[in-house]
């Protein structure tokens, strides 16, 4: 089977989630990905080994080989070069200068492969004021504004985001990397800030700059804050919002003249289409209060399933909320394959997400789960530096397997 990345060779230094979910989109593309620990395996593993929950690492390190390599020891950095000279890209996402004090920095090692991809992750970049600075998803979340925008500065936000979609970033930076080393034929460095890539989601607070001193003229017009304007809980919009049913809520949305007039006719309100306190998007934001007690009157009198099934036949963009529990049962996920299982030898089947890819001539896929500590240790040298048994036992020896 054809795959997108088959051929490319990535040493995954990562630990905790942004650097792993790197490292497993490129395995779902088809890359050799080798995951490298060292000799006691990487934090997030031992988190998962004493909270009983190893199968949590297929989530992010599925489809992955496993070395085991003590960078720390005489040979460790040594033996890392000599895999750097075999490989396509470097991932890893360390506070900064822990590679640099290793001899393992982006200078060091692309005088090894010119061609190297080196790939790095950090709460602040390599750069600016706090760029020596180690930092987690929370405080990436906290010092771009997310939180605020959140309404929630005073709890860790439920989900990862600052993690998951820099490690995205990571992997979109690696192949477009790749691509331009078709055509110039050398490497480059990646630099992903965790604070960067959550202030470019950060939306609310580039409407705020756009504007600039039109601020204060589009909010006359509007009657309340754009910058505010879809996600204001104390003043909803009726056409993007959530409304509560008898037994659930469901997410509305009906932003266009036509979607906001089928709207009004599947909820019996015709009459309101030509009203002029909701006849235009102004209106409509200006009378806000007006639309959203319609709509929740008539959302309210109907199960989450029934509201769906009116609006999705007008034409309606709309959407049951799902908790998660449900949303581990969803048939259009599972239609799309975002349920996968895989099996592993000591732990039986694990849920693992799919590949949010889908491509038609190069699939995606996950064939493995993750890797047992240093599991593909002997296969990984073997292959990569032709390794010879007393090659093997001199590493060992030495201390750096």
């Amino acid at each position: 089977m054809q795959r997108a990345l088959g051929g490319i060779r990535v040493l995954d230094l990562g630990q905790f989630l942004s650097a792993p979910r790197c490292g497993r989109i490129l395995a779902e593309l088809g890359a050799d990905v080798i995951k490298v620990e060292p000799a006691q395996g990487d934090t997030m593993r031992l988190l998962m080994m004493l909270a009983g929950a190893d199968k949590v690492l297929s989530v992010v390190n599925a489809g992955k080989r496993g070395l085991k390599l003590n960078l720390k020891s005489a040979g460790g950095p040594e033996l890392l070069r000599k895999l750097v000279a075999a490989s396509d890209v470097l991932l890893e996402n360390f506070v900064p200068g822990t590679m640099e004090r290793l001899g393992l920095g982006w200078d060091d090692l692309s005088r090894i492969n010119p061609r190297l991809i080196y790939a790095s992750i950090s709460g602040f970049g390599t750069t600016g004021p706090r760029g020596d600075r180690p930092a987690f998803d929370i405080i990436a979340q906290a010092t771009s504004g997310i939180m605020d925008a959140l309404e929630m500065p005073d709890r860790p936000p439920p989900v990862f985001f600052a993690d998951l979609v820099s490690g995205a970033y990571a992997a979109l930076g690696i192949m477009a990397a790749l691509f331009a080393r078709e055509r110039s034929g050398h490497g480059q460095r990646i630099d992903v800030s965790m604070q960067d890539v959550m202030y470019a989601h950060h939306f609310r607070a580039h409407t705020l700059r756009a504007l600039g001193d039109d601020l204060e003229r589009s909010s006359r017009i509007l009657g309340r804050s754009i910058d505010h304007l879809l996600t204001d809980a104390d003043d909803p919009l009726p056409f993007w919002s959530s409304y509560l049913a008898s037994d659930g809520f469901v997410a509305v949305v009906a932003l266009t003249e036509g979607q906001w007039a089928r709207l009004m006719r599947a909820v019996g309100r015709e009459d309101l289409v030509k009203d002029p306190r909701l006849s235009s998007f102004v209106a409509r934001v200006r009378n806000a209060a007006l639309g959203v007690e319609v709509l929740s009157e008539w959302v309210g009198s109907r199960t989450a399933d029934e509201v769906v099934e009116v609006l999705t036949a007008a034409r309606v963009p709309c959407g049951k909320v799902c908790s998660t529990p449900a949303a581990n049962e969803d048939p259009q996920l599972a239609e799309r394959g975002m349920y996968h299982t895989v099996r592993h030898t000591r732990l039986g089947e694990i849920g693992v997400p799919g590949p949010a890819l889908k491509m038609s001539r190069t699939p995606t896929t996950v064939e493995s789960p993750h890797p047992d500590l240093g599991q593909h240790t002997e296969d990984v040298l073997r292959d990569l530096l032709e390794a010879s048994d007393e090659d093997l036992a001199g590493w060992r020896k030495a201390g750096a397997i």
